[in-house]
């Protein structure tokens, strides 16, 4: 079959993304945003900003942990990372039962069993993305408090990079933080789940 023939028009293209977007805000009405990403990518900057422009309460679920515990992430992963993901899964659905916030969750929260089928039912997922390159030349910084990267080599690190992107691609929106501050990307979503509007392709 040629190439031609499996090929959607521009204008189906453009018909498909607004009726997902039209679609995205029905959800949005009345659910929490839930934004995940590799660890570094901005969550916490670009979900506390979002929370902001759309007059929502703001939670990230690591302070959640932390403060709930009493320890830092680094020591409840001392005493076993499913010590750690209990806690997470806690403050998730917690965070899911309140009216709508913005919640930002850590690295490994949305691909962990279960996770992402509780959090596309209940909220609408946003994917910070930025590529593997960039979040290399961060892992000395990121190692301090992320015990999973501590000690590891950078391909390792790629190796986890790559095992929880299939995961993400499951979000309802991604937006790719290189070609944005947080200011941006954070008005980007804003203006995506609070308006109908089509969006611009020129």
């Amino acid at each position: 079959m040629a190439l031609e023939d499996t090929a959607v028009s521009p204008a189906t293209d453009e018909q498909l993304a607004w009726r997902n977007q039209a679609d995205t805000h029905r959800r949005f009405i009345s659910r929490t945003v839930a934004v995940v990403g590799f660890m570094g990518v901005g969550k916490t900057s670009v979900g506390r900003e979002l929370a902001r422009l759309l007059d929502r309460p703001f939670i990230d679920t690591d302070d959640v942990v932390q403060e709930r515990s009493g320890q830092s992430i680094p020591e409840l992963f001392e005493q076993g990372e499913h010590i750690f993901r209990k806690l997470e899964r806690e403050a998730v659905e917690d965070a899911l039962a309140m009216p709508p916030c913005v919640v930002a969750l850590g690295g490994g929260a949305f691909s962990q069993p279960g996770a992402a089928e509780l959090l596309l039912g209940k909220a609408i997922v946003v994917h910070l993305y930025i590529p593997f390159r960039v979040i290399r030349r961060q892992l000395d910084a990121l190692a301090v408090d992320r015990p999973l990267i501590r000690g590891r080599q950078p391909w390792q690190v790629q190796d986890l990079f790559l095992a929880r992107a299939a995961s993400y691609r499951r979000a309802h929106v991604r937006v790719c933080l290189p070609r944005h501050d947080v200011g941006e990307a954070a008005a980007e979503l804003a203006a995506m789940l609070s308006a109908r509007r089509r969006p611009d392709y020129g």
